[in-house]
């Protein structure tokens, strides 16, 4: 197909090929060059043959008047001195002047009247002819026959009126001894000698210029071969590549031809090993999606689809086979995964949780960048609002997952339930125990307790299993409003403070530098748990004697609460498990101080929920630090903590 398309494209009419163009430049340079050479030689040859013939004619005119003045002078009356009647002489003066130097002569008499002519060849001929074909007028003749000292002119005629050669004539007055005129006579060359020399020199010059054009154009017919040759093969590889062929181009010479031709084979060669890589990527791909129990579809900007894997036929009923092309729309998809597509398209991504009948679908949506308007942000990606290409939508089934959690926070809240019931007995009984303290042997005393410490754990745990139950179930809400977190700090600190002088831990507090009071928007009984359990924490894993700090960083729209210890540490290793439920890194030294596992899972929760951040950052031996960054004006539940 590529091929067939290019060698449409070299049989256009009216186009020529490189190879024409090239030899049609090079012949044209090499026949206008010669052209203008020859040009040049034939004028300047022109112009010394002209100059040389006038020259000639100057000497030849000026020894042919002489013998026209010896002549002249033998026809004078030796006793009175007078000459016949011009047009008693004329001819036989012509005659003796013409023969011997080869000479055109015209003799005109002291009235200007032409009385005898002879050509160059010493043939007679009609002097008015003559003095006509000279173009002569009477003012030249009246200028020469006038001249002072007898001396002739040289008068230029002009071309023949065909574009020849200008013509000169010697015009010469005819004097006697006495120095009276006896009339004029016109000298001419023969115009045959230098006409024909200029016509020998015109054919000589052009058969020069097409000699030199024929082989010039030889000569560039092979060097535009030699030219084209190269590019022909590095094309005709090039429509190789574009069929799938990456064999190389011959390399000849190292010129700058050859090094287009290495140039293009390392091309071809990038081009095999990236095109095997994007078909070894699309093979992968499309084993994930194959196998991808998800299903995945992706559309264009009018939400027509233009992939999608097997999944997609089962969850979706899309047929991969029939419908690509075809509006998502108008397949009957949910309303609510349309508004989950179209909401990416305008923000970048969306995600939502769907319920279609007795289902549960999750679904992710991403808007594509189109390549030709892709808007980016420096180095963050695209701009929200930028034109795309289309989106990318992934839908899961998580009917059994839900179900399973239901069930899971049915069991616990349940359980949890139950067991107060007995633990508010067992606690009553160990109250009534506790009243008669002072009949108690000490040994009594330590199990009571060690009960009653135990009790209180177990029904902390309670207390936090129903907390995580209810936030499973979408039941746990926030009652957020603007609050002083400064006040909320000292709360947290005044209610763990008598712990800390318990176990040795020396709690101080470090307010915001730029404002003692810092308000945020939150509620404010639940950051109370948040900072009094990590407080809690920290006091619990130092040693006596340890420094617990707590810090309010005050930013333009967050902010964070820190709580420093020097405890014992987390190891790296750790870290990333922190905050998952029942995770306890120190277990036995969580059963001593009676950990369930569960306060860090529900303040990083807690803090989710308010649309902020609990990290932490510790090294073994030297202590733990614990970020909670909270945003100052309310944000809405994340759209993925559902998931």
């Amino acid at each position: 197909m590529v091929s067939e398309k290019v060698r449409k494209g070299r049989s256009l009419p009216g186009r020529l090929s490189f190879r024409a163009r090239v030899f049609a430049a090079l012949v044209g340079i090499s026949a206008t060059t010669s052209l203008v050479i020859g040009l040049v030689l034939y004028y300047f040859a022109e112009d010394r043959l002209v100059a040389q013939e006038r020259e000639l004619l100057i000497q030849r005119s000026r020894t042919a008047n002489a013998g026209a003045g010896v002549f002249l002078e033998g026809l004078r009356n030796p006793e009175s001195g007078d000459l016949p009647a011009p047009d008693a002489y004329a001819e036989e003066l012509v005659r003796s002047v013409a023969d011997p130097t080869g000479l055109g002569v015209l003799y005109a008499g002291p009235d200007g009247e032409p009385l005898a002519a002879r050509d160059g060849a010493g043939r007679p001929v009609s002097p008015e002819r003559a003095y006509e074909r000279l173009g002569l007028n009477g003012e030249v003749l009246e200028r020469a026959e006038g001249s002072p000292r007898g001396e002739g002119r040289i008068v230029r005629l002009g071309g023949d009126g065909g574009g020849g050669a200008p013509r000169y004539v010697a015009v010469w007055p005819l004097l006697g001894t006495n120095e009276t005129a006896q009339g004029v006579l016109v000298y001419d060359s023969p115009e045959r000698g230098l006409e024909e020399t200029l016509a020998f020199l015109r054919y000589g010059i052009l058969g020069a210029i097409g000699t030199s054009v024929l082989l010039v154009g030889a000569a560039s017919l092979i060097l535009a071969r030699q030219i084209t040759r190269p590019l022909s093969d590095t094309r005709d590889a090039a429509i190789r590549v574009a069929s799938g062929d990456y064999s190389f181009v011959p390399v000849r010479g190292n010129d700058e031809l050859a090094e287009v031709a290495r140039s293009f084979n390392f091309m071809a060669r990038e081009v095999q090993h990236y095109v095997g890589e994007m078909r070894r990527q699309k093979g992968r791909l499309e084993a994930v999606l194959e196998a991808s129990p998800e299903a995945v579809v992706a559309t264009d900007a009018s939400e027509k689809i233009t992939m999608s894997n097997p999944a997609a036929e089962r969850i979706l009923g899309i047929d991969p086979a029939h419908d690509h092309g075809r509006p998502l729309e108008g397949l009957g998809a949910p309303k609510a995964l349309l508004e989950c597509l179209r909401e990416a398209t305008r923000t970048g991504a969306a995600v939502h949780e769907i319920e279609v009948g007795e289902k549960t679908y999750w679904a992710y949506a991403a808007r594509m960048q189109d390549p030709k308007h892709a808007a980016t942000d420096g180095d963050h990606g695209a701009v929200e609002g930028a034109p795309g290409g289309g989106a990318i939508l992934a839908v899961r089934d998580i009917t059994e997952y839900r179900s399973l959690e239901r069930a899971k926070t049915a069991f616990v809240s349940d359980v949890s339930h139950e067991l107060r019931t007995p633990l508010t007995t067992i606690q009553s009984a160990l109250d009534l125990i506790e009243r008669a303290r002072e009949r108690l042997d000490p040994l009594e005393h330590r199990a009571l307790e060690l009960a009653d410490g135990e009790l209180k754990r177990i029904r902390g745990m309670v207390e936090e299993l129903l907390t995580l139950a209810q936030m499973d179930s979408r039941q746990y809400s926030l009652e957020v409003a603007p609050s002083d977190l400064d006040e909320v700090v000292r709360s947290a600190i005044s209610g763990i403070e008598s712990k800390a002088q318990r176990f040795g831990i020396e709690l101080r507090y470090d307010p915001s530098d730029s404002s003692p009071h810092t308000t945020c928007v939150c509620d404010a009984q639940k950051i109370y748990q948040v900072l009094l359990n990590l407080l809690d924490n920290a006091i619990k894993y130092s040693d006596p004697g340890g420094r617990v700090r707590v810090y309010v960083l005050d930013g333009r729209d967050y902010v964070t609460v820190r709580v420093s210890d020097t405890g014992v540490g987390i190891p790296e290793e750790d870290l990333p498990q922190l905050f998952d439920r029942f995770y306890r890194v120190n277990k036995d030294r969580s059963r001593t101080t009676g950990g369930s596992g569960l306060g860090l899972a529900i303040s990083k929760q807690i803090v989710d929920l308010h649309g902020g951040a609990l990290a932490v950052r510790s090294t073994v031996g030297v202590g733990s630090t614990f970020d909670v960054r909270l945003p100052k004006s309310p944000v809405p539940r994340s759209a993925s903590y559902a998931i």
